[in-house]
C-alpha cells in the first residue's frame, strides 16, 4: 500500500489518473498506463494507489481483479516528495539508503545504483513493516 507522506501532497500534487486494469494484480502495484489501462511493468513509473475496503482489507497484497477501475498516481509528478509504503510491493529485508526501482511483477525490488525514477528509503517505520521513501527522478 502506498501512502502520501503529507496532506497537503494530495491539494498541491493532484498527480491521479484513471485506469482499468489489464490483468489481476494488487494494490502498489508498479507499471504504466497506455489508452487508460494500466499494467504492470519493469521500471513503472505510475502505481495503483486504491482506497482498500471489504473482506481483504486487511491483507497485506490487497488483490485487483483485472478489468477493475483504479486510481492511479504519477510518481513524475511527485519528485522530491516523501510517502510511506507497507507490505507489498516492498522487498524483504528493505533498509534505509536502499533504492527502489519497479519489477516486471510490478513489485520493488532494491539496486544498487540506477539512473531510472527511484524511491530512496530515507526511514523505516517503526513497530509496522513500512517505510518512508524519497522520489528521486530519471536522470540522463
Amino acid at each position: 500500500m502506498i501512502k502520501f507522506r503529507h496532506f497537503d501532497q494530495i491539494e498541491h500534487n493532484y498527480a491521479f489518473e484513471d485506469a482499468i486494469t489489464t490483468t489481476d494484480t494488487f494494490n502498489g502495484a508498479f507499471g504504466v498506463v497506455t489508452s487508460g489501462n494500466f499494467a504492470v511493468t519493469a521500471k513503472g513509473t505510475k502505481a495503483i494507489m486504491q482506497l482498500e475496503d471489504g473482506d481483504n482489507e486487511a491483507l497485506p497484497k490487497f488483490p485487483i481483479a483485472k478489468g477493475e477501475h483504479v486510481r492511479v498516481l504519477d510518481l513524475t509528478k511527485l519528485t522530491g516528495k516523501e510517502l510511506e509504503i507497507y507490505d507489498y510491493p516492498l522487498p524483504d529485508g528493505v533498509k534505509v539508503g536502499d533504492k527502489l526501482v519497479a519489477q516486471a511483477d510490478g513489485s520493488l525490488a532494491t539496486v544498487k545504483s540506477t539512473t531510472d525514477l527511484n524511491l530512496e528509503v530515507i526511514s523505516v517505520i517503526g513497530n509496522k513493516q513500512g517505510v518512508v521513501v524519497l522520489v528521486n527522478a530519471a536522470t540522463a
